[in-house]
């Protein structure tokens, strides 16, 4: 390889503000997005033992960092509800029957009950065209956090939340 093969492509940076967020089953938050991250993944590593020391080896199996939202809060706390709605389908807290009702409003754009559902984090390049996408499967939320009232903030003051996901893995690929 030469100098000349190893010069980049591209000499911008990527900036915080430009990405777009698309759930299939959460569209006010989609649309209420403040913060989204592109989650941090690790390998494990073994070793091998010799007489002398123990050799570190790489291991086979990717673990995910959680992925996180933050988001505003509209007046009628749909964003926050829809979350809510959705872990309440999973964990149906008083019945069966709540799980069912509950599946039945998440999923009413699908014929499939599911827990999961995919999502994709475009990013944008400085001109905003779609850059990178960044596909989540099998996607579940797993915390919603509370809203506060303070009589000592502004009106001006918006409420965000944050939510955290697990899901099975995320591919890279060109938008």
């Amino acid at each position: 390889m030469t100098a000349l093969n190893r010069t980049p492509t591209s000499t911008n940076f990527l900036q915080p503000t430009k990405y777009i967020l698309a759930f299939n089953r959460l569209p006010t938050v989609q649309y209420f997005c403040q913060k989204a991250n592109i989650p941090g993944v690790s390998i494990d590593s073994a070793s091998f033992s010799t007489p002398l020391l123990d050799v570190p080896i790489a291991g086979t199996k990717l673990s995910y960092d959680e992925f996180t939202v933050s988001f505003l809060v509209d007046e009628y706390i749909t964003s926050w509800t829809e979350l809510y709605k959705w872990l309440l389908a999973m964990g149906s807290p008083k019945s069966l029957e709540d799980r069912v009702n509950y599946n039945t409003l998440q999923n009413s754009n699908t014929s499939k009950v599911s827990y999961y559902s995919d999502a994709n984090l475009t990013v944008m390049t400085a001109l905003n065209n779609p850059a990178v996408r960044i596909n989540f499967h099998r996607m579940y939320p797993v915390s919603l956090t509370g809203i506060d009232f303070d009589t000592e903030l502004s009106a001006d003051t918006i409420i965000t939340a944050t939510a955290t996901f697990r899901y099975e893995y995320f591919e890279i690929t060109s938008a």
